[in-house]
């Protein structure tokens, strides 16, 4: 179903984390009226009578109680608006809130954990542990929610087995799904002063392209579905990316990555890709099929596979 997205930047942010700017990272400059957002509803609704409606940016359940009833209240009254996800921090989950959600129809929530690492997070401001990221996803499955997890790649502090047992813990506290953003250093933010003090370096393309189609094979194959790969920075705004791993195709760059790794590995002597991915195999002999198919291998079974190799080869050699 498709997202009719809500930006509400910096709603119910009570931290500044050191690389956030909302407003340079969207070019939305102010919360949206209730009558602003009718107008998003109704211009999406011109062409689909069902949607999903998101409620990004900020923490939605960092609101009060009244202001999210009254946002869940508002876009209830849209028939077009079929169900509902907001994004939130892990700080901002509990009982009262998830029960809060439940009655008005939330069935996804996405929750920025960032990193499982302690140190990565306390130098990074969020103002949690990874043991509280770790029960807040928990309580979000034990109360029937689907849960998307965030996770930056590259944040001060990290390293590549530090994103390996990031992606590990996501997957153990029940993920269905997983976005996967790559550190980006915004003109002004503490992140842009602190590399430009010698205390950051921020990874390359090539880098975070290596390290996500790594976390790709371990989230896939243990059946957490990646529903996105790298930011996407409107063209008017990406002057005020000043350092870091941009790239519009990065999603693409990575799958192809990913398979190329899961074909060193396997060393498959048929591939079977269904027609709409023959572009993650520019590289490789293969045959159109129904789906993804590695000798008697299936897409989930070959990334579990290269995926264990990943773990052996960070964690334990």
């Amino acid at each position: 179903m498709k997202i009719i997205p809500i930006f509400l930047p910096y709603a119910g942010c009570k931290k500044r984390c050191v690389f956030c700017d909302q407003i340079k990272a969207t070019g939305q400059t102010k919360i949206p009226s209730l009558d602003d957002i009718a107008r998003i509803i109704e211009e999406y609704s011109r062409t689909s009578n069902e949607y999903e409606l998101g409620f990004y940016g900020g923490s939605f359940t960092g609101l009060s109680e009244e202001k999210m009833e009254e946002y869940l209240r508002f876009v209830k009254r849209f028939p077009v608006v079929k169900s509902i996800r907001v994004s939130t921090r892990p700080d901002e989950i509990n009982e009262r809130k998830l029960k809060i959600l439940k009655k008005y129809g939330v069935n996804m929530i996405e929750v920025g954990v960032q990193s499982f690492l302690d140190e990565v997070l306390e130098r990074s401001k969020r103002g949690y542990t990874s043991e509280e990221a770790e029960k807040a996803c928990k309580l979000i499955k034990k109360n029937g929610f689907i849960l998307s997890v965030h996770l930056m790649v590259g944040l001060p502090g990290s390293d590549r087995k530090g994103e390996i047992l990031s992606a590990l813990r996501t997957v153990e506290c029940g993920a269905d799904m997983v976005r996967i953003h790559p550190t980006l250093v915004f003109e002004g933010t503490e992140l842009h002063r602190v590399m430009e003090e010698g205390e950051y370096t921020p990874l390359n393309v090539e880098e975070v392209v290596d390290i996500c189609s790594d976390l790709v094979c371990i989230f896939e194959g243990w059946g957490t579905k990646v529903i996105r790969i790298g930011y996407h920075v409107p063209v008017e705004l990406r002057k005020y990316v000043v350092a870091g791993p941009f790239d519009p195709s990065l999603g693409d760059r990575v799958r192809k990555k990913t398979m190329k790794k899961v074909i060193e590995s396997l060393k498959p002597s048929r591939i079977f890709v269904p027609e709409n991915y023959l572009v993650w195999f520019e590289s490789a002999e293969v045959e159109v099929g129904d789906e993804f198919r590695f000798d008697d291998l299936s897409y989930a079974d070959a990334l579990f596979f290269t995926g264990k190799e990943v773990i052996e080869k960070w964690l334990n050699g």
